[in-house]
């Protein structure tokens, strides 16, 4: 597990997180009339691009592991599967559980909608607990690799991206191919940006990150988002250039995705409470917003420490037994 991390793209993972959790804070404080708050500007419209952000961090990553000599399909799919599923499950069940208890279940919120939702599987639409639908992208991103990369390389995996993104560009798909394609752009940014990291590691930080942040929000305000991946690039190039980062960016970056799966969470709770309050006078609403996610990081953290930590762990302690039985079945008797 530790050796899938680098420095830079910790803070990268981190970045993208505490965007998405300000893109949606509002949620905490919805129950205070419209147009009262005082959101960071650009955040509160275009946070959502931290979700592409991850798309193409999880390219590159997943470069770097199918490159090693020791890949293998099996160990790789239940490593992730360990990293995705428990987490997601748990998260999906708290949710379901308190919609049932605090509003009632609306009629598109059935037991087998909860069923299907949990498996990951592609949903035309939300999923049951909607922060989920990236997931779905992740997983199918990760059966590529491991179809894909065993034969052909990373170089093969990127060549299925890319013709899946030009695809989704220029061709009338069905919306399951559709809804996949429309992301394989941003995968496709980290994967390149992992074939030349070595090539762009003089330029360091900052000269990719002036071209890439400026690209990035240009492209997002002109409505472009078949250029994000361009923009993609040179924003994981810079992140992956930090070589040194402090213990708390890289326990911030371990608790990305909690964060991700406890925020709403969070958010919806406080809503539901703020509710309970309707003489609230409108400056509390900033530190409401904060509070809210502050809790939210400490809840991620200790959700890192105390559940994916060890629900990952068992993951690899899986693939380890299965390594020993495979070498102990080529010994000679």
């Amino acid at each position: 597990m530790e050796r899938d991390k680098q420095p830079g793209i910790q803070i990268a993972r981190a970045v993208a997180a505490l965007t998405i959790v300000y893109y949606h804070s509002w949620v905490s404080i919805t129950r205070f009339p419209e147009g009262t708050a005082h959101p960071i500007p650009f955040l509160s419209v275009y946070g959502w691009l931290g979700v592409d952000f991850f798309f193409a961090i999880s390219g590159y990553v997943i470069c770097l592991v199918v490159s090693r000599g020791t890949f293998a399909v099996w160990p790789f799919l239940i490593k992730r599967v360990f990293r995705l599923y428990p987490l997601w499950i748990l998260m999906l069940s708290i949710f379901a559980a308190t919609a049932w208890l605090w509003r009632g279940l609306l009629p598109t919120e059935t037991l087998g909608f909860f069923l299907y939702s949990a498996t990951l599987g592609l949903t035309d639409g939300f999923p049951f607990y909607n922060i989920g639908w990236s997931l779905q992208h992740e997983m199918v991103f990760y059966l590529m690799a491991a179809i894909i990369a065993p034969l052909f390389g990373v170089a093969g995996l990127i060549a299925a991206l890319l013709t899946s993104y030009l695809a989704f560009q220029f061709i009338d798909m069905p919306w399951y191919l559709a809804t996949l394609a429309n992301h394989h752009g941003e995968f496709l940014a980290g994967a390149l940006a992992f074939v030349a990291r070595d090539k762009l590691a003089r330029f360091g930080f900052w000269i990719p990150a002036v071209i890439g942040a400026p690209l990035l929000a240009f492209f997002a305000i002109a409505e472009k988002s078949q250029l994000l991946p361009f923009a993609l690039f040179f924003l994981i190039v810079a992140f992956a250039n930090i070589k040194t980062i402090s213990r708390w960016a890289v326990l911030l970056g371990d608790a990305s995705y909690s964060l991700y799966l406890i925020h709403p969470m969070v958010f919806f709770t406080a809503s539901a409470v703020v509710s309970k309050f309707p003489g609230l006078p409108l400056w509390t609403q900033e530190p409401i917003r904060f509070a809210c996610i502050l809790l939210a990081v400490g809840l991620s953290l200790l959700s890192w420490e105390y559940f994916e930590k060890k629900a990952i762990r068992f993951g690899n302690g899986l693939v380890s037994r299965d390594s020993r039985k495979v070498v102990a079945s080529q010994v000679p008797i």
